[in-house]
């Protein structure tokens, strides 16, 4: 994102509170834990956390303490994740289970995971210790649903369903934690659950979009995987692919074709309009967060916001890095 850095003050605070953080925790399990937190990111979910705070007047203590909290549970499920899906590497880097064996990896999840929940109670605000406990379980059940539907079809509305919960829900906490923080008011909650929501289901998208516009044979895709993107829906269910293709995507995706041609995805994606419709629906997902934020008075903080959503268009490329 090439224009991150009209935000780099603010994610610079984010990183230097994260990398402070105690863990209180033997070495065994420090090491690793700092590995998985210092280990990049764009530190997007207490960003807009601290925005979303700002907008209505959140004191910075408790912001502080709820974004770590949730950057912790972020990261603790990340690590869970790498290690069902059987990842060699993260931002470039070795995953935890990689570098330090799966059963440390595993505790470590777990560490972060609990750490998280202790920093939500030093905000002493129990709703929002109830929202991350409620998020954590909404996250599972996500990760649940997409290891079921591996290798099997689902409609779009399913998929929509499965992202909002292993990935959305965490942008909707994130969002309502930030509004939390200095109001109870439940119309403000509301509209910053609504705002995180649609802001999380766009960015996933653009994740998706990412992977499948991506010919690199050195990595997976999600395609190769069996995971359900919506490129791969829209080119299945397209009445421009011809059977050949069809079957052909269909082999990948159930892992009976052991020959994978990432450029012959990348263009059965690209001739059954799928990436087309795949960004217009990231780009309604992404104006119906931007309408979120309306509700609220103009300021920094919203613009700052705005932005983030802007830099979604942005550098989205055949064959960008991911």
């Amino acid at each position: 994102m090439s224009d991150f850095y009209k935000l780099r003050g603010k994610q610079e605070l984010v990183n230097k509170v994260i990398e402070n953080i105690d863990f209180k925790v033997d070495a065994l399990l420090e090491i690793p834990s700092k590995y998985a937190l210092i280990g990049g990111g764009k530190r997007l979910r207490p960003l807009i956390c601290m925005l979303c705070a700002e907008m209505v007047g959140g004191t910075n203590v408790i912001v502080e303490d709820a974004f770590v909290a949730l950057e912790l549970i972020h990261n603790g499920t990340l690590i869970h994740d790498d290690i069902i899906d059987e990842d060699l590497a993260r931002r470039g880097a070795p995953t935890v289970h990689v570098k330090f064996g799966g059963k440390r990896a595993i505790l470590t999840g777990d560490a972060l995971l609990s750490l998280g929940l202790q920093y939500a109670t030093k905000t002493g605000n129990i709703k929002i210790v109830r929202l991350l406990s409620e998020t954590s379980l909404k996250m599972v059940q996500g990760v649940a649903l997409q290891t079921f539907y591996r290798r099997r079809l689902a409609s779009e509305s399913k998929y929509i369903e499965i992202i909002y919960l292993k990935s959305g829900s965490l942008f909707e906490a994130a969002a309502a934690i930030g509004g939390l923080s200095a109001s109870d008011d439940e119309t403000i909650f509301n509209h910053f659950s609504d705002f995180g929501r649609n802001f999380g289901i766009a960015y996933q998208i653009r994740d998706d979009l990412q992977d499948a516009m991506n010919s690199d044979e050195s990595r997976r895709s999600d395609t190769v995987n069996g995971d359900l993107t919506l490129p791969f829906i829209y080119a299945i269910e397209s009445n421009r692919i011809d059977e050949e293709d069809k079957n052909y995507l269909l082999n990948v995706f159930e892992g009976k074709d052991e020959k994978i041609d990432y450029k012959k995805i990348q263009r059965i994606f690209k001739e059954t309009d799928a990436i087309d419709r795949s960004i217009k629906k990231m780009k309604d997902y992404a104006a119906m967060s931007k309408k979120n934020l309306e509700y609220f008075s103009a300021s920094e903080a919203r613009e700052h916001l705005n932005l983030l959503l802007d830099l979604f268009y942005k550098d989205l490329a055949y064959d960008s890095p991911i």
